[in-house]
């Protein structure tokens, strides 16, 4: 009898710290309610293959085929350790990877995170038929939110634009035409929110927070940032243990000495950046709200408001910007 008794308790004990574990991983609803996309819209469409992450610990899914992708549930990826010090996922690991063409990616409201390193929604490079980068992709509708190193979404063909002013590859002669389109999206990282490579990218109606060296990169002419609210916020040092983008550095005054923006483009002629709200928080020469370099030419910049600072755009390298109708809000609590 006592034997069983024994049992019994030392089941009911497991299940205990089984539930308590559980309940501290789940995401509390608390948490999500801080979670929701820009406009929240139905899914209402008459077929769409489910998106959900595969069975294991790292949550990742990955798209294969053309057509409509809906995300049926929330992907909501733990950070790992094991006894030895290893951790992970890694910063090469993404939530969503894409490996094809003409796809839509409709989140349905839904959320994707990760407390490790991992990248929101990344589409990788194809080398067969001479599609070199994926083209015509559509990401509408849900939440990125990384805490660790990754980047939010990044497409990308033969540049990682790691850094704002990084000199472009002398090898790249010219951009695809990508058709890129981010579209009511809240996007909240520790690194870059946004990459995007190609002509005629557009991202809009998106809401996204950075404390990387950007919260929006793009290389490539005719792109269009439109009714966004775009806030690039100072970096905060990690706690002990934990993954992120200043564990990259000796101390956080190293990366406050990065150069730093909230838009970032690289040979974007004709770009058109209008009805934007734009804050960089902190205060460093090196900090941009509006970052022009490798002969970005004629970037149309108007009908913005600008939150905190009256240095509206940066020029380097041969750019020019046409800029109209732009608003300078002074930051509430700072003193003028």
């Amino acid at each position: 009898m006592k034997i069983d008794m024994f049992s019994c308790r030392s089941k009911l004990l497991l299940m205990a710290l089984l539930l308590c574990a559980v309940w501290l991983l789940w995401p509390t609803e608390q948490l999500k309610s801080f979670l929701q996309p820009p406009v929240s819209t139905p899914n209402g469409f008459a077929f769409c293959s489910e998106v959900r992450p595969k069975f294991g610990p790292y949550q990742q899914a990955v798209i294969k085929e053309p057509g409509l992708h809906c995300v049926s549930v929330d992907f909501w990826q733990q950070r790992l350790a094991d006894f030895a010090g290893h951790t992970g996922p890694t910063s090469d690991s993404n939530l969503i990877s894409i490996i094809a063409n003409d796809v839509t990616i409709e989140m349905s409201n839904h959320t994707i995170h990760s407390d490790g390193n991992s990248n929101g929604i990344v589409a990788q490079r194809i080398e067969q038929n001479d599609r070199s980068i994926p083209i015509n992709i559509v990401i509408k509708n849900g939440v990125l939110d990384l805490r660790g190193a990754g980047t939010g979404v990044a497409i990308l063909d033969q540049w990682s634009m790691n850094n704002i002013n990084d000199q472009a590859p002398k090898n790249i002669s010219g951009f695809r035409k990508s058709g890129i389109v981010l579209e009511n999206l809240l996007i909240k990282t520790d690194n870059v929110g946004i990459k995007l490579e190609g002509d005629g990218n557009i991202i809009r109606n998106c809401i996204i927070e950075s404390g990387g060296n950007s919260a929006v990169m793009l290389a490539g002419p005719n792109g269009k940032i439109i009714n966004n609210i775009i806030t690039l916020t100072e970096p905060m040092p990690p706690a002990n243990g934990e993954s992120g983008l200043l564990s990259q550095f000796d101390n956080l005054s190293d990366f406050r000495k990065n150069q730093r923006a909230a838009i970032a483009l690289h040979r974007a002629t004709n770009t058109v950046i209008s009805g934007n709200r734009i804050q960089v928080k902190g205060t460093s020469r090196t900090y941009h709200n509006i970052y022009l370099t490798d002969a970005s030419v004629s970037v149309h910049i108007s009908d913005n408001t600008i939150v905190g600072s009256a240095d509206i755009v940066t020029s380097t390298k041969g750019s020019t910007a046409d800029i109209k109708s732009n608003v300078v809000e002074k930051h509430r609590n700072k003193q003028w």
